[in-house]
């Protein structure tokens, strides 16, 4: 998911690259729900016409990111100055024209290409239940762009849930990476010890590489850390910080993993009505 985020993400900032995403999903709702329109606008080559795109909110963004609405409704109209959205009487669009140049069509390649090593993974360790795969079309690739919307969803999807266990968004950013640090170099068989006992497991990260990792100021990684510490959701320890969970959040803890186990069923059920299991599967 931390990969999924920072192809989103590209070259802009933290927050913008979150409005946006939380505008196009939304914007993308008629579409998805349409198997007319996903067939018809579903590719790499033909993106959705504007008059298609739902426009939303500035205030539903807000509470779907658990961002003040002025935080929100100000980088909004930057954004919008900036050719990124287009802010009309009925709301929010990130139109046609953000979405057809070569960076952002790059952006959706590198989302799929993570997607396709993360479930390559997940199988390796026997983490997806064994099922036959839909044929893909003939001889066309499974289409780009509705594998993007489904990749978008599920981001979403799962982030919402971290972000409400720390009331903020960067602050679940910064634990995400925290965690992602902590564990990335530990053998996949320390990996339940570290579950169990995440503080005495975890490697330790330093803020200011934790920082450079998420290409964020050092003293807002440090003020969120800190404050994840007051939750008890991070430790400092003299050569760094690691993840840590209080005893009273296990349960909203494993909820959330169910949670996401039930998201990544869906996020894999639709990849694989797309045919993109098939055709991941037939070039490995």
């Amino acid at each position: 998911m931390r990969d999924t985020i920072e192809i989103t993400r590209g070259d802009r900032d933290l927050l913008d690259a979150w409005i946006l995403t939380a505008a196009l999903d939304a914007n993308m709702a008629p579409v998805t729900r349409d198997p007319a329109l996903m067939e018809a606008y579903g590719r790499a080559a033909q993106s959705t016409p504007d008059d298609l795109r739902r426009p939303v909110s500035v205030n539903a963004v807000a509470q779907s990111l658990r961002l003040p609405f002025e935080t929100v409704r100000r980088r909004v109209l930057r954004l919008a100055r900036e050719g990124h959205c287009v802010v009309g009487p009925n709301g929010v669009v990130v139109p046609n024209s953000a979405v057809t140049t070569d960076v952002y069509l790059a952006e959706m390649r590198g989302r799929q290409a993570r997607a396709r090593r993360f479930h390559r993974d997940l199988k390796a360790i026997g983490a997806l239940p064994v099922e036959p795969a839909s044929a893909p079309a003939a001889s066309e690739e499974p289409p780009l762009r509705a594998m993007n919307w489904a990749l978008s969803e599920y981001v979403l999807r799962a982030c919402n849930d971290l972000i409400a266990l720390t009331e903020n968004l960067v602050a679940s950013r910064v634990l995400l990476e925290l965690v992602v640090s902590n564990i990335e170099d530990l053998p996949a068989d320390d990996l339940p010890g570290w579950a169990a006992a995440p503080a005495d497991a975890g490697r330790p990260a330093r803020t200011a590489a934790l920082a450079r990792s998420l290409r964020v100021p050092a003293e807002t990684v440090r003020r969120h850390l800190n404050g994840l510490q007051v939750q008890g959701y991070a430790l400092r320890r003299g050569d760094g910080w690691v993840a840590t969970a209080p005893a009273e959040a296990l349960p909203r803890l494993s909820a959330m993993a169910d949670a996401n186990r039930a998201n990544l069923k869906r996020l894999f059920s639709r990849l694989r009505a797309l045919g993109a299991l098939a055709a991941w599967e037939a070039a490995d």
